[in-house]
């Protein structure tokens, strides 16, 4: 619920997506618009790769990518510790 109100205040849903990235051993990740709905889905050989059909749509990242790896904590900032 946190995220979700951030979500309806205007808050980017890549924040959320990045600090899941950088946290959390999921395999493939997808975001909906409606409250930001995310689809977490786990797997013993994680293929690490993030979409979305919030705008900007498509693939955020996935193995390969530029931004895969890093430092994404500017896109998370003032979230809970």
């Amino acid at each position: 619920p946190w995220f979700a109100d951030r979500y309806a205040a205007g808050a980017d849903w890549r924040a959320l997506a990045w600090w899941i990235h950088d946290h959390l051993p999921y395999s493939h990740l997808q975001f909906f618009p409606k409250l930001c709905a995310v689809n977490i889905q786990w797997h013993e050989r994680p293929r690490r790769r993030i979409d979305s059909f919030i705008a900007p749509r498509g693939c955020l990242t996935k193995p390969g990518m530029d931004n895969h790896g890093g430092d994404h904590s500017a896109w998370y900032a003032g979230f809970p510790g």
